[in-house]
């Protein structure tokens, strides 16, 4: 694309990617992260970047850059507003949806039974989630339903962390999580953001975990790109 339009400087990486739950941070499917820069350091951090150092464990050492300052002041911006109003998130997903009735099997929103957190030791049963890893409560972690009043999808402003590999273990997820402040895994900003200046914002499809799946991942890629266009008008 910068090869095509050579007058491109800034953009935002719109996709989808995997949750970071925590006690701090309850991340639902469908809800969206945003690459948000705090304590000066930038708002995406490469995790599989850094030093091994003989008999000490391995040292993160890359935070990406920055987002560009134009995108920063519209991010911050449009968060002051959803605070103050609300946001239209699911009215706009609606009117596309309505717009384009084909795209509905793939990117409707999935029952809110088929979001499910599972304990961190509990490992995927190849099987099936719904008929064998949820039949047993315990296996789950409990959360609180959520109500009316609160924003659905619901965003969350911070730290992505990025790499080259899928994030699939959730005992490193909760090690990020707790050490970094990690919201979100995703694979594609460290290729792209210290060469192209822009701001990532993702769908959360998965819980970057054993129990990754495909049933949220148009859902949570349309309710990122309902924001992205929020932010530009």
């Amino acid at each position: 694309m910068l090869g095509s339009f050579l007058s491109v400087r800034i953009g935002l990486l719109v996709g989808i990617g995997g949750g970071a739950p925590s006690g701090k941070h309850d991340i639902r499917l469908g809800d969206i992260v945003v690459s948000a820069p705090r304590d000066g350091e930038g708002g995406v951090f490469q995790y599989d970047f850094g030093k091994s150092v003989q008999d000490q464990v391995f040292q993160n050492t890359r935070f990406l850059d920055q987002p560009p300052r134009t995108l920063q002041t519209a991010m911050t911006g449009i968060q002051a507003q959803y605070k103050r109003r609300g946001h239209q998130l699911e009215q706009i997903i609606d009117a596309v949806l309505k717009k384009n009735p084909r795209l509905q099997q793939d990117y409707q929103r999935p029952p809110p039974d088929t979001d499910r957190l599972f304990q961190a030791d509990f490992i995927h049963d190849p099987r099936g989630c719904a008929e064998f890893c949820a039949i047993n409560p315990t296996n789950l972690v409990p959360r609180h339903e959520q109500t009316e009043h609160e924003d659905n999808p619901t965003i969350h402003y911070g730290t992505i962390t990025s790499a080259n590999q899928l994030m699939k273990d959730a005992f490193i997820r909760n090690k990020l999580t707790s050490g970094k402040d990690v919201l979100c895994f995703e694979i594609e900003a460290a290729g792209l953001m210290n060469h192209f200046p822009c701001l990532v914002i993702r769908g959360i499809c998965d819980y970057s975990d054993s129990h990754k799946n495909k049933d949220w991942q148009g859902y949570a890629a349309l309710a990122a790109a309902a924001y992205a266009k929020d932010l530009l008008l």
